[in-house]
């Protein structure tokens, strides 16, 4: 943990990920990573290359920032992420490909002055090594505008942020209370692979045609019902 403007220390990644996006292309595997103060948790190689993951990133008085970092295995803390991934991607991680690591990085109070309230969110980066998964968390912003997206610095080469990652662009102030893809308000979940993983292939898995199938005919009843229409037979099964 740190306050204020200062830097996390490096920490290792175990195991290093592969197939990480925008390392993929040039066969970089990720060893380390660090969470900022200014707001990015960078994922870095041996070298001088990372990619970062901007949150929330703002230009201003970080004296009262209190940022928080770990890697965890903790098997119930994995689960939980896992399950909340799996709502968002189905059938990504499964017995045959669970995720083996947490990274957990927590900004309080980021930017909080005098005129500011200071903003809260998280990032967690949830991976096995080949397949890895982020889950943005805004609990409370309190600044209109950031940068948001994935940048990189790959080879000496600078790539601009890419505003996808985190679909409302730099206009953050809302993203606490939206439900982007997830059903937590504030949470969205977002692929980091270079490559789509391979899709589990355990028999006792549901082939992945037939849950995305079972997803959109429950949203389907769904907004049927809402609308007060009337509801076709599949839709009582």
């Amino acid at each position: 943990m740190r306050t204020g403007a200062n830097y996390l220390p490096e920490a290792p990644l175990e195991p290093p990920i592969d197939n990480l996006v925008r390392f993929g292309p040039t066969g970089l595997m990720a060893t380390r990573y660090r969470v900022t103060y200014i707001g990015p948790l960078e994922i870095r190689n041996d070298g001088s290359d990372s990619i970062n993951l901007n949150l929330l990133v703002a230009l201003s008085d970080f004296s009262n920032n209190k940022v928080y970092g770990r890697a965890t295995d903790d098997s119930i803390l994995i689960k939980r992420a896992m399950d909340q991934i799996n709502e968002a991607f189905p059938n990504t991680f499964c017995s045959t490909s669970p995720p083996t690591q947490l990274i957990i990085a927590t900004w309080i109070d980021y930017i909080k002055t005098s005129s500011n309230q200071g903003s809260n969110f998280q990032a967690i980066v949830v991976t096995n090594g080949s397949i890895t998964f982020g889950i943005a968390l805004y609990v409370e912003v309190s600044i209109t505008t950031a940068t948001t997206g994935i940048d990189s610095i790959v080879n000496g080469t600078y790539g601009d942020a890419d505003p996808s990652f985190f679909p409302f662009g730099t206009d953050i102030m809302d993203a606490p209370s939206m439900m982007l893809n997830s059903n937590i308000p504030g949470t969205y979940i977002f692929s980091l692979n270079d490559k789509p993983p391979d899709p589990c292939t355990e028999p006792s898995q549901p082939d992945c045609s037939v849950v995305y199938k079972a997803k959109l005919l429950k949203m389907a009843c769904e907004t049927l019902k809402i609308n007060d229409e009337n509801l076709p037979a599949p839709c009582h099964n």
